[in-house]
């Protein structure tokens, strides 16, 4: 009984979560345009994904649509939390019909 539950979550998981929070971001990495963001807030959300924090971040965005804030969040990995501090500038990628949403570009071209 419990690997049947085991099952059906995993695949729940699989099926409906993991497409909701990878996948818009692919298409956004390889069709947004290019600019930067500045941290200026960096908090805790509590989630962890693969024992990797997502962490939430206020940004100040500098692209081609202008300079503004904004606020997104995140699943880093453990060993790059020490670049995620107020003050870091990151590559990010912008969606041109809604300058907020936004992707962070840190793995470089997907």
């Amino acid at each position: 009984m419990l690997w049947m539950i085991g099952s059906f979550v995993f695949a729940f998981v699989l099926i409906i979560i993991l497409p909701r929070a990878f996948g818009p971001n692919k298409k956004l990495l390889q069709q947004g345009l290019p600019g930067q963001a500045r941290i200026i807030n960096v908090y805790q959300t509590g989630l962890r994904i693969n024992r990797n924090p997502q962490i939430g971040l206020v940004l100040e965005i500098n692209g081609p649509l202008g300079q503004y804030q904004t606020e997104t969040k995140a699943v880093i990995p453990m060993i790059s939390i020490p670049q995620f501090q107020p003050g870091a500038v990151l590559p990010i990628k912008i969606d041109p019909n809604n300058r907020n949403n936004i992707a962070l570009d840190i793995y470089g071209p997907q």
